[in-house]
């Protein structure tokens, strides 16, 4: 644990250790090792893969397949996996199974990592994290082997259900296919499906399943499942029940998308694109020939997000919910946020309204500042890509590798404050502490709104 003995916050720590792992993980993708001899990537191509994967979104300016060595891609998933659950994390399992002791703030910092705030059974919360989320990759590797061992043969079909297992897990998008993600697989249930559960499953935010061990252990049901479990499962099932319904109304009679297949392929497909932009990146038809308003209803996905302590990325499904009760009860002049037979506390309240606001505060300026320097490119392919960026899911309408390099340090910029998380970046950058004034409580004033 020599890394937490330098003196940064929590905050500040967890930003050093993902820039630490861009820069190294950017030098050996750039090694000729990691490269084909048809490799046309520069470091900078490198360094914004790098970035995304860190990042876990899924934007590129080269693919995967026609850069990389199986070198280079080990490399590749080493950086998602690290991206996915974060160094600080991993740091903290071998400090917990050597049984060395950790201190308070590093435990804090630890925590933050995983965005957990209750201390109670935290080892154990660990070191599950990292035992579910092995064990899903590997289950999710077995079954696409089923598809991808008979299509490329057994070295290259299990590495690659190995890589897309990874990655659809941690949420990251990437693939060793090509540039065109899984547009060919597009009618597939197997890998659909098998995506599908990886992705929600690490969108949920493992303190989800840490509840769902937790009692099984128990008591062998799912009765007492904690309020925020239960909370984050109907959200999930109605976001991706809505999300589905809307594609397929949207795209139905598309040819260039979902129109030329069957209905049951077309909610598969409509189902697909509504987990993906959950911030997984994957994608089955090609995004510059869906309707304007699917690509609205799709941005407005993405800004949503994932549950929080997971692999997702987005303002969160939660913190969206918390604003949507809050307003609610201020427009029926309610004396609480009640929701389910809870009240909702004011701090909660805060927290989401705070990163709501700096979310949609960080996706006008990057969308503002892109809009200068790609001033030729369609605002609602731009407006797709920085909301994608943030949100760190990865989809794009073919923009990624035709932006100029002003606007893909924008992207670059957008995915790692995405990933770190509106407020932790911000009070990273924090090191003022607030002057007495700020402090105190004045007289009240009213203000007309």
């Amino acid at each position: 644990m020599s890394f937490f003995k330098i003196r940064l916050t929590p905050s500040q720590r967890i930003v050093v250790s993902f820039l630490g792992v861009i820069l190294t993980g950017s030098l050996l993708l750039h090694l000729p090792i990691s490269q084909l001899p048809t490799s046309s990537a520069t470091y900078w191509d490198n360094l914004f893969t790098t970035v995304s994967m860190v990042c876990v979104t899924g934007l590129f300016t080269v693919p995967v397949s026609e850069t990389y060595t199986t070198f280079g891609q080990i490399i590749c998933m080493l950086l998602i996996q690290i991206g996915g659950l974060s160094l600080i994390s991993f740091i903290g399992l071998f400090a917990l199974r050597g049984g060395r002791k950790i201190s308070f703030v590093n435990m804090t910092t630890l925590q933050e990592s995983l965005n957990r705030t209750d201390t109670k059974h935290f080892r154990r919360f660990t070191k599950s994290v990292f035992a579910f989320t092995f064990g899903a990759e590997a289950l999710g590797a077995l079954l696409l082997s089923f598809h991808f061992v008979p299509e490329f043969g057994w070295s290259k079909g299990l590495f690659t259900s190995a890589f897309v297992a990874v990655s659809a897990f941690c949420n990251a998008g990437f693939d060793n296919f090509g540039s065109t993600s899984l547009l060919r697989y597009i009618d597939n249930p197997l890998i659909n499906l098998t995506l599908a559960a990886l992705i929600i499953m690490g969108g949920l935010g493992f303190s989800v399943w840490f509840d769902f061990q937790t009692q099984i252990r128990k008591k062998g049901s799912f009765r007492k499942l904690r309020f925020h479990t239960r909370v984050v499962l109907g959200l999930t099932l109605t976001i991706l029940s809505l999300g589905t319904l809307l594609t397929l109304i949207t795209e139905y009679n598309n040819p260039a998308t979902i129109g030329h297949l069957s209905f049951g392929n077309k909610v598969l497909a409509s189902f697909f694109q509504t987990v993906t932009m959950r911030t997984a990146g994957f994608a089955t038809i090609d995004y510059t020939k869906a309707n304007p308003i699917t690509l609205l209803l799709y941005i407005f996905q993405m800004m949503l997000g994932g549950a929080p302590g997971g692999t997702a990325g987005g303002v969160k499904i939660t913190a969206f919910l918390t604003l949507i009760l809050y307003a609610r009860s201020e427009i029926m002049g309610l004396p609480h946020t009640n929701f389910k037979y809870r009240t909702i506390d004011n701090l909660t309240i805060r927290k989401a309204f705070a990163t709501f606001s700096v979310f949609i505060s960080v996706f006008l300026l990057g969308l503002l500042a892109i809009s200068v320097t790609d001033a030729k490119q369609p605002l609602i392919y731009l407006s797709f890509e920085v909301m994608s960026a943030l949100a760190t899911v990865g989809v794009t309408a073919n923009l990624t590798p035709s932006l100029t390099q002003a606007g893909q340090l924008i992207i670059m910029a957008l995915m790692f404050f995405g990933r770190i998380g509106p407020m932790s970046f911000l009070i990273s950058l924090s090191t003022r502490k607030p002057s007495k004034k700020e402090t105190l409580h004045y007289s009240k004033s009213s203000m007309l709104v």
